[in-house]
């Protein structure tokens, strides 16, 4: 991939913000964030509610995806997994059929996927659904080698040689692709202050 088309690359991370354990029990909101980055520079950002443990994180990535790339071409979108806001979940495949563009999904941790689905089991009457989106796309994942560290990723729409082209070009001061590292930056930042939690829930405190 030559200067100019690193240029030319557009990609989209979206990530989620903070959100206290008691967000669980109430069913608050905390923040998704979408980053836009032409290279490795941001270029838009989109922030949107997002429901802890609810069933809306696919809609919101959607949402998120559509209004960044206002219909001009993408090369890839990045996810933080597969869960978001707690045991809310994207599904990958979903956003790669509505979108048409790369979807690419980074774990950045080792998922034990028993204790997982005895959680799910516990909390939630339509733990199936949840358990499959994770299930799936986990086991799909295979080991990529970078420079930085290996990562393990699962993929749509793109293949082997163009992932990890792109996965070099976009690792700059971390192992995790700049537009995914810029969507967990910024979300994290903005729901550290549990005055802005508040507000976002409309309450007075929590």
């Amino acid at each position: 991939m030559t200067q100019e088309s690193l240029h030319s690359l557009r990609t989209i991370g979206v990530d989620d913000g903070y959100f206290p354990p008691e967000f669980k029990r109430l069913k608050l909101k905390t923040l998704a964030v979408g980053v836009l980055c032409v290279g490795v520079d941001p270029a838009k950002l989109k922030i949107e509610l997002i429901d802890v443990d609810g069933v809306n994180g696919t809609e919101v990535a959607l949402n998120i995806v559509k209004e960044l790339a206002r219909g001009e071409g993408l090369n890839a979108i990045f996810l933080d997994g597969v869960t978001i806001a707690g045991f809310n979940y994207v599904d990958p495949e979903e956003i790669y059929v509505e979108v048409g563009a790369p979807v690419i999904v980074i774990f950045k941790t080792k998922l034990k996927l028993d204790k997982i689905k005895k959680a799910l089991m516990k909390h939630f009457n339509d733990w199936i659904v949840r358990y499959e989106v994770i299930e799936k796309n986990y086991l799909k994942a295979k080991q990529v080698k970078t420079p930085k560290k290996t990562l393990t990723v699962t993929t749509y729409g793109i293949e082997d040689d163009e992932l990890v082209k792109t996965l070099y070009k976009l690792q700059t001061t971390s192992t995790t692709p700049e537009p995914l590292r810029l969507a967990d930056l910024i979300a994290s930042g903005l729901t550290k202050s549990k005055e802005v939690l508040a507000r976002l829930n409309h309450l007075e405190t929590f």
